[in-house]
């Protein structure tokens, strides 16, 4: 069985950025924050003034290591993520559905590195640099992140239950 096989593998790989960022560079920036959450990680979003004061209070130590390693390490983690989801969504629900929902699931690797660039350019742009269209375009994705997120889980949730159901 090659796919169960890949899809341990690529669970395997898709846990190092993503153990990476949640137990070393997140904690760092968040500490350098006063205990902010990352921008990123706000499942309700954040305004404008909340963005500039997180980008404020991290200062250029927190700016160089989320644009320079945590950002990075959220480049591979989506797609590693969206491989695992697509794989176990063509398990759960086998056929044209599974690939039609597997297929759909990528579209959020997109999301995600929209994502990553408007906060890149936040970062970019410093606290006096950053605009209210550039904070909302930053929300807006990371919004959407997290709704996609939602429906994914969901999805998730409902395949599983299919699955029991049917042994």
């Amino acid at each position: 069985m090659a796919k169960p096989r890949l899809f341990w593998v690529v669970f395997a790989a898709m846990l190092v950025p993503c153990l990476v960022m949640n137990l070393r560079t997140a904690p760092r920036i968040e500490e350098l924050a006063g205990g902010a959450r990352l921008l990123e990680m706000r499942l309700t979003g954040y305004s404008f003034d909340e963005a500039r004061g997180f980008v404020t209070t991290i200062g250029d130590e927190g700016a160089r290591l989320y644009l320079d390693v945590q950002l990075w390490l959220d480049m591979a983690f989506p797609l590693l993520l969206g491989v695992v989801l697509f794989l176990g969504y063509r398990w759960l629900f086998p056929g044209r559905p599974g690939r039609i929902i597997g297929t759909i699931s990528l579209g959020s690797i997109l999301v995600e590195y929209l994502e990553n660039a408007a906060v890149a350019a936040m970062l970019r742009a410093g606290a006096d640099g950053m605009t209210p269209q550039m904070a909302a375009t930053a929300n807006f994705w990371t919004t959407t992140k997290w709704g996609l997120a939602f429906v994914g889980a969901v999805t998730l949730l409902v395949g599983i239950a299919l699955r029991l159901r049917r042994r």
